[in-house]
């Protein structure tokens, strides 16, 4: 039977000096859930990995790596033997087994939302087998190369969770259960998560006597929270700051680069809701499904500018979906130019020479510097005559209403969380398709039937060569239609006190309390 409870300790007012036993991690943003079913938001994420682990684990750059399990092998072409590492033990301290897997798959399948961000990692799972209590055979509606990856964005809870479990039996610790390196203490959505080391966990575990997270989202308090002495590191380091903080005694930067893109998203739904001409009036056609369109507000993008004067260096030029050396990234693609001659003479070609008005809608407390690069796109599109109404807003508003359909054009940070380009082609830029997992996350509803063919090709295909052909072709493909349009490329930046700790940064952004060692 399992134990459930929550593990108590002292808790003492913090003063302005961390002791060696005790880290603080001021983050822009918190979990809003212990549940790690509960969304697939890269924060929500982060937060509930320090407590909970997956089959497969994706180590700091992305590759696949033992985690709950020791290995998987590929015995058929639709079949994937996964072997369980022994003598693991959950929390309450009851043995992890095949049961558990099974449970915690078929708990994903049933309970998380399909905007949530989870689902698209089990869409080619048909079914799993028991093989004895520390094997189980996955099997696949089809050959599945990214099996592995998908497996380390799926987290593992006990068989006993109940699937309807709440939100509230998680937040509170009562089945915030898992095998991870740290448990749970306490835990306020958007506020403060407390964890403690798991004495009994099976890797090398954490030498930190407690450690918090403090959501602190506004990005000079957070800074100052480092400066006073208040946390020990932060992430989301803003680009105003670097330079302050790398001329600061004492404190340190940590850089990796990132698997964020900004983009330009066009909806090519017709009609669309905030298209008009200037006077007002709604268009006869949505301007946005002219593919001459599309690289004119490409060409009217200043991205260099973007890159070292709005974002001050945190950011490079993109010139296509993925990060550098991600398996589908295209080395050859030249730079996208920026060309306002051009952009107009395209926008008159496709018979809007006066141009047109459209809202443009971004977050505005999601990523660095989100906010500040829509802002600046408003100048850059209005050159060319596209005339733009910019609304900077919350997540928390931005993402109920994408998903409602209410915006015509969106500025958005998309990540490639698996390490490879059919995560992104997948689920942004195939034709929505509910039924066989793919366009998840196509809000703006693309769709190109030729392209969704060498997207499914890639999907199915095991040889790597053959692979990274296929996603190299469909994303020249969707770049020559300027698909979406992506804009730059963000590095990602912590900062600490040297005295106090060491971190080794990962190229996901997520910031786990194992990664952090004291000095």
């Amino acid at each position: 039977m399992r134990r459930w409870g929550i593990w108590a300790v002292a808790l003492a007012v913090a003063g302005g000096t961390a002791t060696a036993a005790e880290l603080r991690i001021g983050v822009r943003t918190g979990g809003e859930s212990m549940d790690p079913h509960a969304s697939g938001v890269g924060s929500n994420i982060a937060a509930v990995k320090n407590v909970f682990e997956s089959l497969v684990a994706l180590d700091d750059n992305l590759q696949p790596s033992p985690g709950l399990a020791t290995s998987w092998t590929l015995i058929e072409p639709t079949t994937w033997r996964v072997e369980l590492r022994p003598d693991v033990v959950f929390h309450d301290g009851s043995s992890f087994d095949a049961a558990d897997v099974v449970h915690s798959l078929d708990r994903i399948r049933t309970t998380a939302p399909v905007d949530g961000g989870l689902v698209p990692f089990l869409r080619r799972i048909a079914s799993i087998e028991v093989v004895d209590a520390l094997t189980v055979d996955i099997h696949t509606d089809g050959p599945t190369a990214s099996l592995p990856q998908d497996l380390g964005r799926l987290l593992i809870v006990p068989s006993e969770t109940p699937m309807d479990a709440s939100p509230a039996d998680f937040n509170s610790g009562r089945l915030a259960i898992g095998t991870g390196p740290f448990r749970l203490v306490s835990f306020e959505p958007r506020g403060d998560m407390v964890l403690e080391p798991f004495p009994d966990y099976w890797g090398t575990g954490s030498t930190w006597e407690r450690v918090t997270f403090s959501e602190i989202t506004n990005d000079s308090a957070r800074v100052a929270a480092l400066l006073s002495g208040r946390v020990d590191l932060i992430n989301a380091v803003p680009a105003s700051a670097v330079e302050r903080l790398r001329g600061t005694s004492g404190l340190e930067l940590f850089e990796s680069s990132g698997i964020f893109n900004f983009f330009l998203f066009p909806d090519y739904r017709e009609p669309s809701p905030t298209i008009t001409d200037n006077a007002g009036q709604p268009l006869a056609t949505n301007p946005f499904r002219d593919p001459r369109v599309r690289q004119a507000l490409s060409l009217a993008v200043n991205r260099e500018g973007l890159a070292s004067r709005v974002l001050e260096g945190t950011a490079t030029s993109a010139n296509q979906f993925l990060t550098p050396g991600f398996l589908g990234f295209v080395d050859d693609l030249p730079p996208l130019a920026h060309d306002v001659d051009q952009a107009r003479a395209l926008l008159a070609e496709a018979g809007f020479p006066d141009g047109f008005r459209v809202d443009l809608h971004c977050t505005s407390d999601r990523l660095p510097g989100d906010g500040a690069v829509c802002t600046a796109l408003g100048p850059m599109l209005a050159r060319i005559g596209v005339t733009v109404t910019i609304n900077a807003v919350p997540r928390a508003v931005y993402f109920p209403a994408q998903a409602r359909g209410d915006f015509s054009l969106m500025m958005n940070g998309f990540s490639t969380p698996t390490g490879e380009g059919s995560y992104f082609l997948n689920t942004a830029l195939h034709t929505r398709d509910p039924e066989r997992g793919f366009g998840g996350f196509n809000h703006w509803h693309h769709s190109d039937l030729d392209l969704d063919e060498l997207i499914r090709a890639a999907s199915t295909e095991l040889g790597l060569e053959e692979r990274q052909a296929l996603l190299e072709e469909a994303t020249r493909q969707a770049m020559a239609n300027m698909a979406v349009i992506p804009l730059v490329h963000l590095n990602v930046l912590w900062a600490g006190r040297e005295e106090v700790l060491t971190f080794v940064p990962r190229v996901d952004e997520e910031t786990l309390a194992i990664n952090v060692q004291p000095r």
